[in-house]
């Protein structure tokens, strides 16, 4: 069990110190941290390896301890057996791959260490490129031989810094498969910091959602994506409307709860708070179907007339601005601009289901 418990403050010669005050426990599969930029995801990482030192707290993995404050213990960095996996690589520009992936390897023969270098080289299918130097290589070979570094000297733990984000899509989905598979085989622990929805859904086993530095909330990726428990965390986690509004009754034979947000109602599932209360809900902007027509026959217990007022086109989506009184945000495919004829001034339908109307607060 890994455990990291850690409060720092930093900038604090600024007018706005940021204080991180966190507590993470991890088993030994992969636990994702989430968040915006300068959430403090990093500042976790640095801690745990030893390279920042927490004001407060205790890091420690199964027996070993690394930091505590309460009894002084602060191992060095190289007594920690951590294997960390940067966002830049940071691969020695004049060593070829081989030697890259030698230095991390430390308490062995020649003869052993090579060994290790080629095992790692035939597990990331980067064999080939033994020879070569960081320059003649791909991003997604670079990332491998940072991989092949990090694991070659046996750690205990993983620390993966949004290592994925400078690869295009189709590497990053075959990187993602092998992170998953080496985990596995290793079965050590992995902490992996990153913003994109896909990669946490797809590699975490736990998730924490950091914002400004603090836990906002836990649990799996699709818990956590699925029904945020506070405005925070839909903002962080990407559901991109979030109304206050009224409740106006409770629909029991319906299993509903009728919201009013202002210049017009959504219904959710049912919840218990008093009739007049005030109430925070969120709809992730691919959760709207859109339609040209007023469906009636339909599961979607949310039909709601508006217009068009923005268009935003980008290669592989498209995000409407669409007004019922209140701005909606919907995420669609160029392809349904095509198919629905959509222009700024198109009278639309937003279908919404109650379920995804989350209740924030």
């Amino acid at each position: 069990m890994f455990e990291a418990r850690i409060k720092k403050q930093l900038g604090s010669d600024g007018a706005h110190p940021f204080n991180m005050d966190v507590d993470i426990k991890g088993g030994g599969g992969i636990t994702v941290l989430f968040g915006s930029s300068g959430a403090g995801k990093t500042s976790v990482l640095r801690a745990v390896a030893g390279i920042l030192t927490p004001d407060q707290g205790r890091i420690s993995l199964g027996g070993r301890i690394y930091f505590d404050s309460s009894t002084g213990t602060c191992l060095p960095i190289q007594e920690r057996r951590i294997g960390y996996v940067f966002q830049n690589h940071l691969l020695f520009p004049h060593f070829t791959v081989e030697h890259n992936i030698l230095y991390g390897i430390r308490d062995h023969s020649r003869a052993t260490a090579r060994q290790r270098v080629r095992e790692l080289l035939s597990m990331l299918g980067i064999g080939k490129t033994a020879r070569r130097y960081p320059r003649d290589l791909s991003g997604g070979e670079q990332q491998r031989v940072a991989l092949a570094r990090a694991l070659a000297s046996d750690p205990s733990i993983m620390l993966l810094d949004e290592p994925l984000s400078a690869v295009d899509v189709a590497t990053r989905s075959r990187l993602l498969e092998e992170i998953s598979v080496i985990q596995e085989r290793s079965g050590i622990p992995f902490l992996y910091v990153t913003h994109n929805h896909s990669e946490a859904v797809r590699l975490g086993d736990a998730m924490y959602v950091l914002d400004e530095g603090r836990i906002v909330q836990t649990g799996t990726p699709l818990e956590i994506f699925n029904s945020p428990r506070s405005a925070p965390v839909a903002r962080v986690v990407g559901t991109e409307n979030i109304f206050v509004g009224n409740i106006i009754e409770h629909r029991i034979d319906d299993g509903t709860t009728v919201v009013d947000i202002g210049a017009c109602r959504v219904q959710v599932s049912y919840c218990d708070l008093p009739a007049g209360g005030r109430i925070t809900v969120g709809i992730r902007s691919e959760d709207i179907i859109l339609s040209r027509e007023c469906l009636t026959q339909t599961s979607a217990r949310n039909v709601l007339k508006g217009i068009v007022r923005r268009i935003i086109l980008e290669t592989d989506k498209a995000e409407l601005v669409v007004s019922c009184g209140v701005d909606f945000k919907v995420s669609i495919t160029p392809a349904t601009i095509r198919i629905l004829d959509l222009k700024v001034g198109t009278e639309i339908y937003m279908l919404i289901k109650a379920r995804a109307v989350h209740l924030l607060a």
